[in-house]
């Protein structure tokens, strides 16, 4: 029992800073995500704007604040440069056809509202993002 619990707090304290900069990523993007889907929903509902026209405008404006906001406060990376932001950017047009593939699977076979749509989608892209991101942010120069 006690060889389990060492094993098992020697790993904690291995994976501890990932452990903290994934809860960081994902705060981070719970705020942009609320943010960014107030937007959504204001341009979809209020403005009457299509609904793709509508989360591709917010995924641009998204995409520029989590690169920002994860650089700074997620992975602590004091440089920032057009290369990461080109690789980040690259990430997060992944998660965007990621999403609009779950989206429009969602709307259009499951019948879901368009306006719930979106907040379902992001659940399956999550884990991927966070390491490409962790990747870009730590590991390009």
């Amino acid at each position: 029992m006690f060889i389990i619990k060492d094993k098992l707090i020697k790993n904690f304290k291995l994976y501890k800073g990932k452990l903290i900069e994934y809860l960081k990523f994902n705060l981070i993007g719970t705020l942009n995500f609320i943010i960014s889907q107030i937007f959504y929903l204001t341009l979809y509902m209020f403005f009457k704007i299509n609904y793709i026209i509508a989360y591709t405008f917010t995924s641009v404006i998204s995409i520029s604040a989590s690169y920002y906001f994860n650089s700074k406060y997620t992975f602590k990376e004091k440089k920032y440069s057009l290369k990461k932001y080109f690789f980040s950017f690259l990430v997060y047009l992944f998660e965007y056809a990621l999403n609009l593939c779950i989206i429009l699977i969602l709307v259009n076979i499951f019948n879901f509202s368009k306006a719930i749509a979106p907040l379902i989608s992001p659940v399956f892209s999550t884990i991927p993002v966070f390491f490409l991101m962790r990747l870009v942010i730590k590991h390009t120069e």
